[in-house]
């Protein structure tokens, strides 16, 4: 049939580029149809939710509709229609046609995920991945994709002469047609080569660029006290601008110019010093220069008049995330171009001039904005009139004065009291919605397509502004006022850029007096629709706030909001600028809006971030023993959830201990650095509240506003006034700043008694005593717990939590706590964050069945007391010390593929970016992966603050080479003589070891084997200086014990069996048990652990003191080597311990 169909065609007077275009497009047809099809029911199904108020589905966007046919499926489809025709022409058989054309696809697959963003714009990436649709500022093309459609048109056209010149039939001009393909498939060849060498450009511009402004002296910036200035905005054309900036000039400056920044597309007409013109400046690279001779100690009016519009180009130039430069199928990427990829708006129906493209002149250069340490930020005042066309309405610092209409435009000005930090301008044909709250005005300025939504907020007015009177009162009773007449939400588009630039990259969406709300957001979230369900309006109301508290787009408006009242006021400068600038930002969380920020771009554009919050699979560390305001604000905040996981990550602690927060590294480390940062602040925030109170803290900020407002402060003066205020200030934060090495606390067993009075309620009361001590030679702050047995109440578990308020502790300094309660404590913990221990220090409390009565009086609850835990005749060796370290290169286990990916694959899932790199340079244990090395173990073994051991693991395919690794432990002994020696085993080992034993014996007792006594050993081979010892250790006679002390000679193992026995069994069992003449002692523990696994789960957290022997030292330089060469799972380094034996040892 189909031979005789082309027999027929053949005879027809139909040309061969006809029958090719015929064939293609009969099949693009047939292809277009449902995807048309498809299109149109979106559109029907989002016009019908928009009009019946459906609760899913909303008016698609037409200019994307438009582009994504017109531009997306139209080109595609005939481009690779093109390629099959040709193949058909050349291959004759069809299955080999299907398989290079399958082949092609992948092909281009693969070198898709090579690319950059930026070359996949030219390489024909879909429109709306190279930018965002929008309602607000919709965009059908850039000139980029319109030039590269028509390049793909010219291949695809190539491709269709080539193949009506090779087709096999009798045609005139056959050669013709041929060169024309060859000649338009060259014509689109050369574009896309072209605009591929055109890509790097834009990168050379931007580098070129960013190099001249790092290459800026600090010493030539000048204060720019005040900018006023006249603006014509032609949106989509251009720009009239005529600023003066009022500027003190440097006083120091050892250069011949003083710099300003000002973006390079302007053109610039005129600039004037006191009115006076002049011509020898240089405006080049985005720096405008003036000789320094025209300025002197007085301020000076500097005059630019100039036109045209900002290059987009020239913004965040020192962005650490090149949007650009991401690979395609980089996740993270992908994420961050979708926080917009525009860095500002220049449209017909749209304006948003955005500080960071430097769209007004500003002092210094156009980088480091988030290094106040290098770069002080500049506060300044403003006065600007700006014109727009008419009713078009605009949001800026403050309130927008209306200043005159002519000639279909309007002009407005702004002139708030209380300078600024940067300035943005948003203009377009908005809506607005006001209201005034304290004398303040809170406006809305939105697009009119998103009215739905904005409209079925009006039933929250009254709730919001008692809400927002709240928050305004909190900060009036702090003294911080807002300090502009005007707050606007205003709407932008998608497109825009919410990331900034730095190492940082902040949000760019917050600026004085403005709060910008990506559509993406609160105009299209269906408010309209989920608040018919609920009837309250503070659970309303409380849906919202908890929405725009979970916004990871960069624009949580409550940390915009509260940045108004000290940030844009006044900032910190020179070293520690950094974290006290977030210090003071978590300050006006905690006082004002009652929530602490968080917002990192790691953390927002991070995908196995959410699905590790998700499953609350996050590697974080528990160090609060129970607080219900923060649990509560938890369950309500997703922003401090995500915070809370973040910062108390094990790595952060690491680096805690390692460096001060001043001198951390953000460019290179920024997420770490910054979460490092949170958690300092996070506790000292806390102990301030509890120690000066919020109203102390309130007044150092309120001081600090009013004594710098439009300038900037060091931490030097920062802490001075807030000892002014408070003289333990720096105690209580430990002086977080600087501090370069932490606390770390020793806590006794307590001792419980009941005393012989009684209280108020004749209830009995009982007296819990503990001591503690800082061990370091800094200040710490502690607070202690205790978990009350609740009244008529058996379970142990059942308690009540209580606390005391946090104490100073003195570096060197114990104290003793006493504890009076009228019901029995079970437990009690220290909780001491910032400090070597981390986690809390918990301590159960013995409940004698007979409670030991004192008739003495109560104890003060804290009384300081010489105290020293460490006994002068002991010295301890830990994993943690820096006499500890381990030998032994990584070893890459042998697995199967499959499992491997697998491995990889649950490895990026749960722990991609949050594994923390070391703990004290060995690894920190996360599972067995594929590699055996030496890993720490978190929260087990022995330790001085906190518990680690050190081990290397083995697997069942690929056991331990015995001598690959190896593990010491080096000290100087304080002097010669006798000292015995004990090697520190953990619970884990034994545990591990253990279980694995029971499952053979399990298996060998139900094959009526004998079981293996004989293997209930672990063998190591400890070698002090030259003398090498082999240990056999019994794990069944361990005797786990933190305080136990070695003694000389090891009780028998029948005997130490025997007491064993007598903790396991109850007391009845045990006394017939010992009725027996002959007792197989080993064997009757083998059954009680085969019989239950709970009872080694009690030893999870202690260790055993295996005592090796006493040894007469002769140079008090020891090193203690622990090999292992037997058939145990782990090798594992934990602690040694040394212990003076001689008979001079009370001396």
């Amino acid at each position: 049939m189909r031979d005789r169909i082309s027999g027929i065609i053949d005879a027809k007077p139909v040309s061969n580029i006809e029958l090719v275009v015929g064939r293609m497009g009969g099949i693009l047809m047939l292809m277009c149809i449902p995807m048309l099809v498809f299109i149109g029911l979106v559109f029907v199904h989002g016009a019908l939710a928009g009009l019946a108020g459906w609760g899913f589905g909303a008016p698609i966007e037409i200019w994307s509709v438009l582009s994504f046919v017109v531009l997306d499926i139209v080109p595609q489809l005939a481009w690779w229609g093109g390629v099959v025709m040709l193949l058909a022409v050349i291959v004759r058989y069809r299955v080999l046609v299907v398989v290079l054309a399958t082949g092609l696809v992948v092909l281009s697959f693969w070198l898709s995920s090579m690319l950059s963003w930026g070359h996949m714009e030219v390489a024909g990436a879909i429109a709306s991945q190279v930018i965002l649709p929008s309602d607000v500022a919709p965009v059908f093309a850039t000139g980029t994709i319109l030039l590269q459609r028509v390049a793909m048109m010219f291949l695809a056209f190539g491709f269709l002469l080539v193949s009506a010149a090779l087709l096999p039939r009798m045609i005139p001009r056959r050669a013709l047609f041929g060169l024309v393909g060859v000649g338009t498939f060259t014509v689109g060849v050369l574009t896309l080569v072209g605009m591929f060498n055109h890509l790097p450009r834009e990168s050379e511009q931007r580098t070129a660029w960013l190099q001249v402004h790092q290459m800026q002296e600090v010493a030539s910036f000048p204060d720019v006290q005040r900018v006023t200035g006249n603006m014509e905005i032609y949106p989509g054309r251009r720009m009239v601008v005529n600023f003066s900036l009022t500027v003190l000039a440097p006083q120091e400056n050892t250069t011949d110019i003083v710099t300003f920044t000002f973006n390079p597309g302007y053109r610039i007409q005129k600039i004037t010093l006191d009115t006076r013109e002049i011509d020898d400046y240089d405006f080049q690279d985005g720096l405008l220069t003036i000789p320094k001779s025209y300025f002197d100690t007085e301020p000076v009016t500097v005059g630019i008049e100039a036109t045209g519009k900002p290059d987009h180009r020239f913004a965040y130039l020192d962005a650490r995330v090149d949007l650009k430069g991401g690979k395609v199928f980089d996740v993270s990427s992908a994420l961050a171009r979708y926080l917009g990829n525009r860095s500002y708006e220049f449209q017909g129906n749209f304006v948003a001039l955005m500080p960071g493209v430097s769209w007004y002149p500003t002092s210094g250069v156009a980088i480091g904005r988030d290094e106040p340490q290098k770069f002080p930020i500049d506060h300044f005042e403003i006065d600007l009139t700006v014109s727009v066309p008419k009713k078009w309405l605009i949001a800026g610092p403050g309130k927008s004065e209306l200043d005159g209409e002519t000639r279909g435009r309007v002009s407005y000005r702004f002139r708030p009291e209380n300078p600024v930090v940067d300035v943005a301008l948003i203009t377009s044909k908005f809506k607005r919605a006001a209201m005034t709250v304290r004398d303040i005005e809170f406006e809305l300025l939105y697009s009119s397509k998103h009215h739905a939504t904005i409209a079925a907020m009006e039933k929250l007015l009254p709730d919001l502004q008692g809400w927002i009177t709240e928050r305004l009162e909190e900060a009036e009773k702090h003294g911080l006022l807002y300090p502009y007449e005007t707050l606007t939400l205003v709407e932008v588009p998608s497109h825009l850029r919410a990331i900034g630039g730095g190492w940082s990259m902040e949000s760019t969406l917050y600026a004085p007096g403005v709060v910008m709300i990506r559509e993406l957001g609160i105009p299209t979230a269906r408010f309209d629709v989920s608040f018919k369900r609920h009837e309250k309006g503070e659970q309303s109301l409380q849906q919202l706030v908890s929405y725009v508290d979970r916004d990871v787009q960069g624009v949580n408006m409550l940390i915009g909001i509260a940045r108004n009242f000290v940030r844009f006021q006044t900032s910190p400068a020179g070293r520690g600028a950094i974290p006290l600038n977030y210090f003071i930002e978590d300050l006006i969380g905690e006082l004002i809006v009652e929530r602490l920020p968080y917002y990192r771009l790691g953390a927002a554009t991070n995908p196995f971030s959410q699905v590790r919050e998700l499953f609350g699979s996050s590697p974080t560390l528990k160090v609060t023993v129970e607080d219900t305001d923060l649990a509560t604000r938890l369950t309500q905040s997703r922003a401090m959830t995500q915070r809370s996981q973040n910062v108390h990550q094990m790595k952060n602690w690491v680096k805690l201990e390692e460096t001060s927060i001043s001198d951390l590294d953000f460019q290179n480390e920024p997420n770490l650095s910054y979460n490092v940062v949170l958690l300092r602040n996070t506790y000292a925030i806390a102990a301030l509240k509890e120690l000066m109170g919020e109203e102390a803290l309130g007044q150092i900020l309120a001081k600090i506003v009013r004594q710098y407002r439009g300038s900037n402060f060091s931490y030097e003066r920062f802490r001075n006034m807030a000892l002014e205020i408070e003289p333990q200030f720096e105690d209580i934060t430990q002086n977080w700043i600087l501090a370069d090495r932490l606390p770390g606390f020793i806590v006794s067993k307590p001792t419980f008694e009941q005393l012989g009075e009684e209280d108020d309620t004749d209830n009995p009361v009982f007296q819990t005593v503990f001591k503690i001590r800082n061990m370091e030679p800094v200040m710490g702050v502690a607070t202690m717990y205790w978990h009350e047995l609740k009244p008529l109440s058996n379970d142990d578990k059942d308690t009540i939590v209580r606390k005391l308020p946090p104490i100073l502790i003195d570096p060197n300094t114990s104290y003793q706590i006493a504890i009076n309660s009228s019901n029995r404590i079970r437990s009690i913990s220290v909780e001491a964050p910032i400090s070597l221990n981390r986690t809390p220090i918990d301590r159960l409390v013995p409940l004698p069945d007979e409670i030991p009565t004192s008739s003495a009086e109560p104890l003060p609850a804290i009384t300081p007391i010489e105290w020293n835990p460490v006994p002068a005749y002991q010295v301890v060796v830990d994993d943690l010390d820096a006499g500890f370290s381990v030998k032994g290169e990584p070893i890459e286990l042998d697995m199967n593929p499959i499992g491997r990916f697998f491995w990889n694959w649950q490895s990026s899932l749960f722990l991609a970016g949050d594994a923390p790199t070391a703990d004290r340079g060995i690894p920190i244990y996360g599972g067995m992966g594929f590699v055996q090395q030496w890993a720490r173990v978190q929260n087990e073994g022995y330790g001085k603050y906190r518990n680690t051991f050190t081990m290397v693991e083995g697997t069942s395919f690929q056991p331990l080479n015995e001598s690959s690794f190896t593990a010491e432990f080096a000290t100087e002994l304080p002097r010669l003589g006798e000292w015995a020696l004990e090697f520190s085993v953990p619970a884990r080992i034994w545990k591990g070891r253990t279980q694995s034993e029971v499952e053979k014996a399990k298996n060998m007792q139900s094959e009526g084997k004998p079981q293996p006594f004989d293997r209930w050993t672990i063998s190591l081979e400890v070698q002090v200086n030259d003398d090498a010892i082999p240990i056999e250790l019994n794990p069944l006679l361990l005797d786990f014990d933190d305080d136990a002390v070695a003694e000389e000679d090891a009780p028998d193992e029948d005997d130490e069996g025997l007491q064993r026995l007598r903790e396991i069994l109850q007391e009845e069992e045990f006394e017939e048990l010992m009725q027996d003449e002959e007792i197989d002692v080993e064997n009757l523990l083998w059954q009680s652990y085969i019989g239950s696994n709970s009872n080694r789960s009690r030893y999870r957290d202690q260790v055993h003191w295996a005592a090796l022997g006493t040894y007469d030292i002769s140079n008090s330089h020891t090193v203690v080597t622990v090999s292992f060469s037997n058939s145990v799972r782990y090798k594992f380094a934990d602690a040694v311990r040394w212990t003076y034996v001689g008979n001079d040892r009370s001396e």
